[in-house]
């Protein structure tokens, strides 16, 4: 009995047949006129039944960035640059290079990185500035050669630069973002034995009824439908699943952080991922010689590496502060504070300093606001630590407020997130006293904690201007999230594994 095929596969195995057994299936397109994502399905489903064999060959493409477009024109900067030397007469002054060279100063840097790696000159610090050396103009290197020939073609693919003896200069030139490396794929389709037999039936037998899966108006109207057999179905199969799109569990989790602290009365707040040691240790009463300020406990900047202070009344308050207690009946830490220290420019380790910013700039109770954001330490990555991570940071303040206040909120806070036991244990914060860690009952995990929380220290809120009491907490979100989704590994919270993210709950 002939096998009942639908006339898609009839077409395509006739095609395949007439190219003697293989071929393409952009050439299957292209001849047969079908549409890819269709005529894919159509060849998986002949491969199922072992007509035919597909394999997939994947093939790099290189094509010129905007910016390595106009280096392309105009000719590198490391190369202006020399010829701008040259023509100075070998030696020349940087400023006066680069506006011979019409290269803007930022185009100059890049330069002069690459004219000493490339051989082509030599740099001298003086007093008076940067002079540049460069006794005659160099030839034409690979790259450039490399640049005209894209600008010429338009894009050129990984196996010629390979046989061309430039794929390592087309790479070398993707890491400078001259160039950008687009991945194609392409797939290869060959008939089986079985399939040569079914194409051989298909030619024998010309007056098989093809097979449609669909009725379609265009079949009712036309009256095709009386030429055409229709797919049985197997009404006890299950359906096939489906995976609607949807949002990934660890945003689905911060949102609903969000929603809970904005309908319990605080406002969101933001800052900046870059921020000065004044906001991120200063203000908040830990001192210049604090393990925390060193490199292993928080990223600092290289360059720029200082950050300017905020008004100069603030900036002595806590000086004076942190030297001998200033006004806050505090004795201080008993050193000379240094002002340099305090501008260096580090990545924010702590949302506490966005906290501490909104408190300067609320003097007038009541305040109310949180930050859920990105903060970063330097840390090995593995299941329970990440160099970067969320933190949830936030500060109430008014008259009248107390640590019970403070235990109040976490009880509510915890509760609407499903945790239905709460506890508390006495802790220390540089910045807040009493101190209060709080913890969660999980039911696998047991008692988790997640939070720490306190007073601001006069210490704090003085100097900023805020003469009432302040309660502060700071939650990492992330082992929260983990602790409420059932996720062991805090690498699982930005996963793209799209089997577990299917099976996620909404």
């Amino acid at each position: 009995m002939t096998w009942k095929i639908e006339e898609a596969s009839q077409r395509i195995l006739r095609f395949l047949a007439d190219r003697e057994g293989k071929t393409s299936l952009s050439e299957i397109c292209e001849e047969l006129k079908l549409d890819p994502s269709p005529a894919m399905r159509t060849l998986l489903t002949l491969q199922e039944r072992g007509l035919l064999k597909t394999s997939e060959k994947r093939k790099s493409f290189f094509r010129l960035t905007p910016e390595g477009e106009a280096y392309a024109s105009k000719g590198l900067p490391e190369r202006r640059l020399v010829e701008a030397v040259v023509r100075l007469g070998g030696t020349a002054n940087l400023e006066e290079a680069l506006k011979e060279a019409s290269l803007p100063r930022e185009a100059g840097n890049i330069a002069l990185g690459w004219i000493v790696r490339k051989g082509w000159g030599k740099i001298r610090r003086e007093k008076g500035g940067t002079l540049v050396e460069a006794s005659r103009t160099p030839g034409e290197g690979k790259d450039e050669t490399l640049l005209k020939l894209m600008a010429e073609k338009g894009e050129a693919d990984s196996q010629r630069l390979e046989a061309q003896g430039l794929l390592n200069t087309a790479l070398e030139l993707k890491r400078r973002n001259l160039v950008e490396e687009k991945v194609r794929r392409f797939r290869d389709v060959e008939l089986t034995e079985a399939g040569w037999r079914q194409a051989g039936e298909i030619r024998l037998h010309p007056e098989i009824r093809p097979v449609v899966t669909v009725l379609t108006g265009e079949l009712i109207r036309s009256g095709k439908w009386r030429e055409v057999e229709f797919q049985r179905y197997d009404v006890s199969a299950a359906p096939p699943t489906l995976h609607p799109g949807k949002k990934h569990f660890y945003l689905e989790f911060l949102e609903e952080v969000r929603d809970i602290l904005v309908a319990m009365g605080f406002e969101e707040v933001w800052g900046p991922y870059v921020e000065t040691e004044f906001w991120n240790f200063d203000v908040l009463f830990q001192p210049q010689d604090h393990p925390a300020r060193e490199i292993h406990d928080s990223y600092q900047l290289k360059h720029p590496r200082f950050g300017r202070l905020p008004s100069r009344s603030l900036t002595l308050k806590v000086g004076k502060t942190h030297e001998d207690g200033w006004r806050t009946g505090s004795k201080g830490w008993n050193y000379k504070w240094n002002p340099e220290v305090a501008r260096r420019l580090v990545m924010r380790s702590q949302t506490t300093a966005v906290s501490v910013r909104q408190l300067s700039a609320r003097q007038n109770p009541p305040v109310k606001v949180f930050c859920l954001s990105r903060v970063f330490r330097p840390d090995v990555l593995d299941a329970k630590h990440s160099m970067e991570f969320h933190q949830c940071d936030g500060i109430m303040g008014d008259w009248g407020l107390n640590l019970k206040h403070l235990l109040g909120f976490f009880e509510e806070f915890c509760g609407a997130l499903g945790f239905k036991e709460v506890k508390f244990r006495p802790g220390y914060f540089p910045f807040t006293e009493p101190s209060v860690e709080v913890f969660v009952k999980h039911p696998t995990l047991g008692w988790v904690e997640v939070a720490g929380s306190g007073v601001f220290r006069p210490e704090v809120t003085l100097p900023l201007g805020a003469s009432f009491p302040v309660l502060a907490w700071g939650a990492g979100i992330g082992r929260l999230a983990m602790v409420k989704l059932g996720i062991g590994d805090i690498r699982e919270l930005h996963t793209r594994n799209l089997e577990l993210l299917r099976e996620a709950e909404v």
